[in-house]
C-alpha cells in the first residue's frame, strides 16, 4: 500500500506540464482512490497551488468520488428496501467526502428517540402528528429555509442535522424518514413547485368521516409551514393558482426513487446556481441509474 509521503508526492506532480505524463499520474492517483482525497482537497484549499494543479486536483477529485457514489446508488437502485436514508448519505458524498454515516444515523436516532418518548398507541393520527411538530420544529428546533434554496449547505443532511436549518426538501426527507421509524406512514408526495407529505390513513378512520379520500390519505403536511395540516381541497385550490392540472401522482405518496431523483433536481439547481459545470456532469451520469 503506498504511503502518505508517496500520495502527497504524486499529486505534487500534478503539475508537470507534460500531458503524457499527466494521464499516467491521474490513473496512479484514481486508483488509490478515498485515501488521496485529503492531499486533492489540500491541493485546492492552497493558495500558492498553481491553476494547472487545481484544476487537474479537481478534476481527479470529481472523478473519484462519483465512482464511489455510483457504485453504493447501483446499489441501492438493485436493492429492494431502497433505504432513503442511504441514498441522501451517497448523493452528499459527491459534495462532501467527510461526510460521517455513523454520526449521521446518531443524530437521527436521537430525535426518533425524543419523539418516541412522546407518542403512544392512545393517540390519533392528529395528536400524533400534533406531537412529532412540536418535537420536531419546536422543540429541536428544524427549520426551512425557502430564501437559501439553492445553497449546497442546506441540502448537506450533515449540516442540517447541525444546524437544524435547511432546504424544505430535506427537511421534510429527515421528517418522513423519521415518522416511519416511529412506524408512522407519512410519506413524500411528488408535488409540484413545493414539496409535502402524506399521512396515509391505514386504520381506514376516515370511512368513519365525510372527509374519506381515494387516494387512502387522512391528511397533508407541510413542512414549511412547520408541519401544518391540510386536506385534499386545498392542493386542488394552489393548483388552480399555480394553473397545473389535477394529476393522480399529486394526492398520493410516490416511490422513493422519485423523491432521489427530486432531491438530485435540487443540487442540480444549486450547481447551475454556482455555475458549477463539474458537479452538473457528475449528476447527469448518476441520474442515468436511477
Amino acid at each position: 500500500m503506498m504511503s502518505n509521503r508517496k500520495r502527497k508526492a504524486l499529486v505534487d506532480l500534478l503539475e508537470d506540464p507534460d500531458e503524457r505524463i499527466y494521464l499516467v499520474i491521474k490513473q496512479v492517483i484514481k486508483a488509490e482512490g478515498i485515501l488521496i482525497e485529503p492531499f486533492l482537497i489540500e491541493v485546492l484549499s492552497t493558495e500558492s497551488s498553481s491553476g494547472k494543479q487545481k484544476i487537474r486536483a479537481a478534476e481527479i477529485l470529481q472523478a473519484i468520488r462519483l465512482e464511489s457514489v455510483t457504485k453504493e446508488l447501483l446499489s441501492w437502485s438493485s436493492s429492494s428496501e431502497k433505504d432513503l436514508l442511504k441514498a441522501i448519505i451517497a448523493l452528499n458524498k459527491l459534495v462532501d467526502s467527510t461526510i460521517d454515516d455513523a454520526l449521521i444515523l446518531q443524530r437521527m436516532e436521537a430525535l426518533r428517540k425524543d419523539i418516541w418518548l412522546e407518542l403512544n398507541d392512545y393517540q390519533t393520527a392528529f395528536e400524533q402528528v400534533k406531537i412529532l411538530n412540536h418535537m420536531f420544529f419546536d422543540v429541536h428546533g428544524f427549520e426551512c429555509t425557502e430564501s437559501h434554496k439553492r445553497e449546497l449547505a442546506h441540502l448537506n443532511i450533515g449540516t442540517v442535522l447541525t444546524e437544524k436549518k435547511g432546504n424544505p426538501l430535506i427537511i421534510g426527507l429527515i421528517y418522513s424518514i423519521i415518522a416511519n421509524w416511529l412506524e408512522l406512514p407519512i410519506y413524500g408526495v411528488d408535488f409540484p413547485k413545493i414539496f409535502i407529505l402524506a399521512r396515509m390513513d391505514e386504520n381506514n378512520t376516515a370511512l368513519f368521516s365525510e372527509s374519506e379520500s381515494e387516494y387512502g390519505v387522512l391528511f397533508y403536511i407541510n413542512p414549511i409551514g412547520n408541519g401544518i395540516v391540510f386536506d385534499e381541497h386545498e392542493i386542488r385550490s394552489f393548483l388552480k393558482q399555480i394553473e397545473i392540472e389535477p394529476e393522480r401522482k399529486f394526492f398520493e405518496p410516490t416511490s422513493n426513487t422519485t423523491l432521489i431523483n427530486r432531491y438530485l433536481s435540487a443540487f442540480e439547481e444549486a450547481f447551475e446556481f454556482n455555475g458549477d459545470s463539474t458537479c452538473l456532469q457528475a449528476l447527469s451520469q448518476i441520474k442515468a441509474i436511477l
